[in-house]
């Protein structure tokens, strides 16, 4: 018996006794709302309405992807996906990793509850599907392409869903306007951003850690085409050049795009190597940070996560001149904060506030957390 066949039989035994779970449907919508919009969860990117994030996070509420049974929006949770994705008739430059913090029970709650929230009026989803799932499907990150040809949609919903030719690619030589693709990037983990800068600036943002993973300004932008999309053999996007500044995160001297992505050999593409000593230390406060979203000022991205009662966000964009990118953090409610920044022969590191030593570590008091900004330049720009 198919994947396909036994979520049949099991929507059609919620419709015969009307509950699964051993939960009404109203107990299993609230379980999955909560789980939806607990810190760092889907709400992060999908946002509390479902619509998503404008031309990176495609909706959920009213998607087209969710009809014709549920085997297709479990495959995404459980494998992620990458590439191009037309939602709606409108264009996503998206990815999204595996959901794996969740298990088969968890899962099924909160496909349940996207199945039936913002207008959705799709099935309940049994934790018995999910495992099924999880045992049948490849292992390989899926593309809409290798996504259709094994969940295909009905005739109805071809024409504006599906995948598209990307418009920015390793091509674009000259960027005027903030670039922002969800996708799968080397060293990092499977929530990263990547991100390009007015002035040619480029970086990679890891949301599954909250932290600044690496800069690069020579060679371009991200291959983004087909090719990439495709995944052509690797789950990773390819960067061109070497970045001038890198966090501190692992022993690697070489910082190229081969040796960043030996990194992630393994499936799932978390990078274990770089899980562990996050940048920012708040006085008092122990926990390890948790991803709580974005949005856009001005077209450029502004994250925001927790670390137990504190909030921290941080908005990166190019310095006036475009030499480098500038990072404003906010800390909310204000504590001494301790960031560790990394210096190397390739960038200059300043700060507009707080105590900057030669080894990168940079102390604020509180009052100066309110508000502070890191500028990093490559050298030959800052002389």
């Amino acid at each position: 018996m198919t994947f396909r066949s036994k979520q049949s039989i099991l929507v059609l035994f919620f419709t015969l006794s009307g509950n699964l779970f051993g939960l009404s449907k109203d107990e299993i919508l609230r379980k999955g709302k909560e789980l939806y919009n607990g810190a760092g969860s889907c709400v992060a990117c999908h946002m509390p309405d479902g619509k998503g994030q404008k031309g990176t996070v495609p909706p959920l509420a009213g998607s087209d992807w969710l009809k014709g049974g549920s085997a297709r929006s479990i495959a995404i949770s459980l494998r992620g996906l990458a590439g191009p994705i037309k939602v709606n008739g409108k264009h996503f430059y998206s990815a999204m990793p595996p959901q794996l913090l969740f298990d088969d029970e968890k899962l099924a709650y909160i496909l349940s509850y996207v199945n039936n929230a913002w207008g959705n009026k799709e099935a309940i989803i049994d934790k018995e599907q999910v495992a099924q799932a999880r045992k049948e499907l490849p292992q390989d990150v899926f593309t809409p392409e290798t996504l259709l040809k094994r969940f295909p949609f009905d005739q109805k919903y071809n024409r504006k869903n599906g995948t598209f030719t990307p418009t920015f690619d390793d091509l674009v030589s000259q960027i005027t306007e903030p670039i922002i693709y969800r996708t799968f990037m080397p060293g990092a983990s499977p929530a990263a951003f990547a991100v390009a800068l007015p002035g040619n600036h480029y970086f990679c943002w890891d949301a599954g850690e909250c932290r600044l993973r690496y800069a690069w300004t020579k060679g371009g932008f991200i291959r983004a085409n087909q090719n990439h999309w495709s995944s052509n053999g690797k789950p990773v996007a390819q960067f061109n050049g070497v970045p001038y500044y890198r966090a501190r995160t692992t022993q690697l001297n070489d910082q190229t795009f081969d040796a960043l992505s030996k990194t992630n050999n393994k499936q799932p593409i978390y990078d274990t190597s770089e899980a562990t000593d996050f940048p920012i230390t708040l006085k008092g406060a122990g926990e390890a940070p948790t991803y709580l979203g974005y949005r856009l000022v001005d077209g450029f991205p502004k994250f925001r996560y927790s670390m137990g009662k504190y909030v921290i966000t941080e908005l990166i964009r190019p310095n006036a001149n475009k030499s480098g990118i500038q990072r404003t953090f906010t800390v909310s409610p204000t504590v001494e904060t301790t960031l560790r920044l990394t210096p190397n022969s390739q960038a200059t590191i300043s700060s507009n506030r707080g105590n900057l030593s030669p080894d990168g570590t940079l102390v604020l008091t509180a009052r100066e957390s309110n508000e502070f900004s890191i500028l990093i330049q490559p050298r030959e720009e800052a002389n």
